[in-house]
């Protein structure tokens, strides 16, 4: 079963009731807004990591907050300050949904937190793993190719794209592994915008159809949904391949087919856009 935009249990927003709809005053909240983990702690390995969080108060989720989050993070077991000074921005997804992406060196396997200005003591979980036991591709590896379904062979999976509004995606023209042979940074997408919870993998989608649209040949971008049919209950191909338990999640590799970044759950436009003009230079 596959979290964040699924029905599983496995939620992100295991601090909340509600996926963000209703605005919710952060002042209501009587002893500092909760840490909702945006990342999947399985799949984070000892470097520079990215840590997306909500808000939330013991109600729900919150839409809205403040325009800049400091923090710090703390080792766990020994209980020392290993970063003492984070910060990150709000971003918006929707009106109804807003993060903080926090990005820090954690380079030493082992359990932190993160800590942030005006939220409860216990923070936010962080789990650094042995790259070893992670099988999600992950910075710095090759991005593995794989038969993406395509506009003329869907491989068993049907409708290959669940986009909401304006038919089909354009990123299915051509699958994984052919992109990667192009000799082009490659940007490749698994999220399913007619079956997620949290709504974050149809504004997801549509980011990436405008930066398509804004850097044109420059970059291949390449979607694959993640079930099988629109009954949601089988996982497609793709998400076995990629040994996915989360989604949505959006890999960057460049030319040679080096993973230089990956998004995990939820990134908006302004984000998306960053890290694309990175990868094109």
């Amino acid at each position: 079963m596959l979290a964040a935009c699924s029905d599983s249990p496995k939620s992100y927003t295991t601090n909340s009731s509600n996926s963000g709809n209703d605005p919710v005053d952060i002042k209501t909240s009587e002893n500092g807004f909760d840490v909702a983990q945006r990342f999947n702690q399985e799949v984070l390995v000892p470097g520079f990591v990215r840590l997306p969080i909500s808000l939330a108060n013991k109600q729900a989720l919150l839409s809205d907050g403040p325009a800049v989050i400091n923090a710090k993070i703390i080792n766990i077991d020994t209980g020392k300050t290993v970063i003492p000074a984070l910060s990150a921005k709000r971003r918006k997804v929707t009106e109804a949904l807003s993060y903080w992406d926090f990005h820090a060196q954690l380079d030493e396997v082992g359990i932190y937190a993160l800590i942030i200005d005006g939220g409860t003591p216990k923070g936010g979980a962080i789990q650094i793993n042995d790259p070893a036991t992670v099988l999600v591709p992950y910075v710095g590896q090759q991005l593995p190719p794989f038969d993406t379904p395509t506009t003329d062979d869907p491989r068993g999976v049907n409708p290959i794209c669940t986009r909401l509004a304006g038919g089909p995606c354009p990123f299915h023209e051509i699958t994984l592994t052919e992109a990667l042979t192009l000799g082009k940074p490659v940007v490749y997408v698994v999220g399913t915008p007619a079956h997620c919870e949290f709504g974050t993998c149809a504004p997801g989608l549509e980011a990436l159809i405008n930066a398509g649209k804004r850097l044109g040949d420059k970059i291949v971008i390449v979607h694959a949904d993640v079930y099988t049919d629109d009954s949601a209950t089988v996982s497609a191909p793709a998400v076995d391949a990629y040994h996915l338990t989360y989604e949505p999640v959006v890999w960057m590799a460049d030319a040679t087919g080096k993973i230089v970044a990956r998004l995990d759950a939820l990134w908006n436009q302004d984000e998306l856009d960053e890290v694309l003009n990175a990868l094109v230079g």
